[in-house]
């Protein structure tokens, strides 16, 4: 048995899917799950990226179908997932966020991790209805890491950065005066241009019609987690702590950048060092138009009928 393996064994891992429609509030309920049980966030959008710039041959052939703007297969999806869940810092668990999105993944999925004595321990799904969607994604902003933050939503966090009564602004092209900072990551906060009603509403169908089946698999399993997510912020927190029986946690806001000279120095490393990330936005929309994952902040967003 592998090293990985036999760590797993010493203690069951805690594995997390967390399941919403988009903008129920995966993004921003994600970091407190991971603080709160110190395990990674496995955001599908990110591991497809980071595979690509990793050169690993499921990673190199998903980059290039999402530039051709295809649809980057299951089988290439799920081979992308399971070589970041055989990563170590995954030995007590992690948490699958925009993974399994269909059925067939779930399935797959399972298979994987009963041949390390594993299953699927937690499925958390955020319930939030249409008329709370629509107040989200009109206020919605998000960092390229996959954090949600809000200008006026009351099941997201405002950062810290925006000044009471101050209109929200971030362009990438005038970071000198944006407003809009991720207090954790310090990355520039940025509006997606298919956050708008019309597509949120294409968005749903397709969520109802994939990921509902995904639900229903685990139901069987007696996993599912239900959570109200149409409420503040720090009460959805307050109710996923409690359904996953994780230790109590204070206050997970950090203070936002000391400067705005350190956090645009933070940002000019992710421009340098993820170009991928911010030029992907708009040169490989493969992947706002190809791959089924939750969406991002512009490069990393479910297909259009878009979701």
């Amino acid at each position: 048995m592998c090293a990985l393996c036999a760590s797993r064994c010493l203690q069951r891992a805690k594995i997390i899917v967390i399941l919403g429609a988009p903008c129920a509030g995966c993004g921003t309920q994600s970091p407190n799950i991971v603080k709160a049980l110190n395990i990674p966030h496995l955001d599908t959008g990110n591991m497809l990226r980071m595979a690509g710039l990793a050169g690993t041959p499921a990673g190199l052939i998903a980059a290039t179908m999402m530039k051709e703007g295809v649809l980057v297969t299951d089988d290439i999806v799920n081979k992308i997932v399971q070589d970041r869940i055989n990563e170590a810092d995954c030995a007590n668990g992690f948490l699958l966020d925009g993974y399994p999105r269909n059925a067939a993944q779930s399935e797959v999925l399972d298979k994987y991790l009963a041949g390390n004595g594993e299953v699927v321990t937690d499925v958390l799904v955020l319930n939030v209805p249409l008329e709370g969607l629509k107040q989200c994604v009109t206020h919605r902003w998000t960092a390229d890491g996959g954090d949600e933050w809000t200008s006026d939503y009351l099941a997201f966090r405002v950062p810290n950065s925006l000044p009471a009564g101050a209109e929200p602004y971030c362009q990438l092209d005038d970071l000198k005066n944006c407003n809009m900072w991720d207090d954790w990551t310090h990355e520039p906060l940025l509006r997606r241009a298919d956050d708008n009603l019309k597509t949120l509403a294409e968005r749903v169908k397709i969520f109802h019609l994939q990921t509902y089946p995904v639900i229903d698999h685990y139901k069987a399993q007696g996993v599912i987690r239900d959570v109200d997510a149409y409420q503040q912020e720090r009460k959805v927190w307050a109710d996923i702590n409690k359904v996953l029986g994780a230790p109590p946690m204070p206050d997970l806001q950090v203070v936002k950048p000391s400067s705005l000279t350190e956090a645009v120095g933070v940002s000019q490393v992710l421009k340098t060092t993820s170009a991928f990330a911010f030029v992907a936005a708009a040169a490989i929309a493969g992947l706002a138009m190809a791959v089924l994952v939750r969406p991002r902040s512009g490069d990393m967003a479910e297909p259009l009928l878009d979701a």
